[in-house]
């Protein structure tokens, strides 16, 4: 299988509950706008050792992305990519108890979807004319806060920032900096997401 097909691969996510259930919801709307061509799920933080040096990847379950038969339950690695036009993932914090009515129970969680694009493939012509990072970071947040009340669950953006060093502030990326020259760009939304607590 060739990269490009893989690239191009559905994401396959199984059965989300509680919090899981909430990030997907806001994956599939996230995956609307026009410029994402890889929405993907919750990464986790996987420790590399290269040349004597630690670095820490986000990764994603990804068992359609198996290339190698050896491997049973296959990640893929979640740094930028310039094939892709715009990618993101979620980060998801620890949850804490959040009283609002003593007969339901909620948890609040932290989490962040961290977006990379490259400009180039979203509109070469207008990046001749600069950077325009801050217009698809206003689409992104627009999306959000309109979408707001259409779930069983509340969110609310706590911070948006373009700073390399924030965006991928909970990993330890080798060469980060090449990520975010043009055409490649990154961003970042954090949200709190608000559910309640599954019945048992």
């Amino acid at each position: 299988m060739s990269i490009t097909n893989l690239q191009d691969k559905p994401i396959i996510i199984g059965t989300p509950v509680e919090i899981e259930s909430a990030v997907n919801d806001l994956r599939v709307l996230l995956s609307g706008l026009t410029w994402v061509s890889h929405p993907y799920f919750i990464a986790k933080r996987f420790v590399e050792d290269e040349k004597g040096k630690k670095y820490i990847y986000p990764e994603t379950y990804c068992k359609d992305f198996n290339l190698d038969p050896a491997k049973k339950y296959p990640y893929h690695r979640l740094t930028p990519d310039n094939d892709y036009t715009g990618m993101f993932f979620a980060y998801v914090g620890s949850g804490k108890p959040k009283t609002r009515d003593i007969k339901q129970n909620y948890i609040s969680y932290n989490v962040a979807f961290i977006f990379s694009v490259n400009l180039e493939l979203i509109d070469e012509t207008k990046l001749n004319s600069g950077v325009f990072t801050r217009e698809l970071m206003s689409e992104a947040r627009k999306l959000l806060s309109l979408s707001r009340f259409n779930y069983g669950f509340d969110y609310s953006i706590i911070t948006e920032t373009d700073d390399l060093q924030e965006v991928y502030r909970e990993f330890r990326i080798n060469e980060l900096e090449r990520y975010n020259r043009a055409p490649m760009q990154c961003f970042r939304f954090d949200l709190e997401v608000v559910i309640e607590e599954d019945c048992f």
